[in-house]
């Protein structure tokens, strides 16, 4: 058996390959490309091979090219290799040797490995997030340029038909009227992209029964649906509700020694995806869900609001598990009294 600890970067990796009983067989840096690769791993013909490699973002194209030619391939979770997070002289040939240690002695903490569809999926919600999240920028760039001239919206939707009009018609200083005029270009072309993704996230939450069971939860729509599906992937690898809080980093965080435990804020571990469109649906349930505003103002009695807007949202991360877990629609009076 050989086992090969691999540190990955954007233009090489450094592999260390060892025997069984610990001895080196082979260390040094290999480029990323294809050929090169699967040449490293075809000298070890004949024999099972395990690979062990940190998750990152190269990691995919690594395992389409290394998974055939080995026995085995492993995702470590970087922030759980607490041999590497913590060594005193770390290097790529220190990681790559300490993986590979670990490997051989099967210790390391195993990573879910998406596959294709997943993959695609998250890569294409990602994308219309990351649509939504500039063209946002751009809007508040417009609004500071607004307050800089001292000058005040007459309208709720500055970016609306009235909104624009209104805009049209101001007299600003040149540079305060380009600053202006670009942004509002800009914002023609991505409001253009995504509604683009819109209507493609659309079509595949109609033809997704999942997608549907989870937009009958209040707050979430096609594409927040379609998110959740994305950063869940296979729901089998939890093991219940509360793993997948964790994976959403919105549990306490928790110190406990001799007895005591001390609560903190949440984690913020795991997927900040989903951690982002939780905290939104969270923030719309509040308005259409009477249950769901009777427990957050329940809440904001004893809490500040953002802590009982992330409570919520937790909440329901939990009716998301139970729905996909179970294959049935939300149900309010249920949600109320849980």
């Amino acid at each position: 058996m050989i086992h090969v600890g691999v540190d990955l970067h954007q233009r090489f990796c450094y592999m260390t390959a060892l025997e069984a009983r610990g001895k080196m067989v082979q260390a040094g840096p290999v480029t990323n490309e294809k050929l090169a690769l699967r040449k490293y791993f075809r000298q070890f013909r004949g024999k099972e091979v395990q690979v062990a490699v940190e998750a990152c973002g190269f990691w995919p194209a690594f395992r389409e090219v290394v998974e055939p030619e080995v026995t085995r391939l492993v995702l470590v979770h970087p922030q759980r290799v607490k041999a590497i997070a913590s060594a005193k002289l770390k290097n790529d040939r220190v990681d790559s040797e300490t993986l590979a240690h670990l490997l051989r002695c099967d210790l390391l903490p195993e990573s879910w490995k998406a596959d294709r569809e997943t993959q695609a999926r998250r890569q294409q919600v990602r994308l219309r997030a990351t649509l939504v999240r500039q063209r946002t920028r751009l809007k508040n760039q417009v609004h500071a340029v607004l307050h800089q001239q001292g000058l005040r919206s007459p309208v709720t939707d500055l970016f609306g038909k009235r909104g624009r009009l209104w805009l049209a018609g101001l007299k600003l200083p040149a540079a305060a009227g380009e600053s202006v005029e670009v942004c509002l270009r800009l914002l023609d072309g991505y409001n253009e992209e995504v509604q683009k993704q819109n209507l493609q996230l659309s079509e595949k939450a109609k033809r997704d029964e999942r997608a549907q069971w989870l937009m009958t939860i209040p707050g979430i729509g096609e594409c927040s649906a379609m998110m959740l599906l994305a950063e869940i992937g296979d729901l089998g690898r939890f093991h219940d509700k509360e793993a997948l809080c964790s994976y959403a980093g919105l549990v306490p965080r928790v110190r406990e020694s001799a007895g005591k435990a001390a609560r903190g804020g949440i984690t913020r571990q795991g997927s900040s995806w989903m951690r982002w469109i939780m905290v939104e649906a969270a923030q719309v349930a509040t308005r259409c869900s009477p249950a769901a505003r009777r427990y957050f103002e329940r809440l904001s009695r004893k809490k500040h609001k953002h802590v009982a807007r992330v409570a919520l949202a937790r909440k329901l991360l939990i009716a998301v598990y139970a729905l996909l877990h179970d294959g049935v629609a939300f149900d309010e009076e249920k949600f109320a009294a849980v």
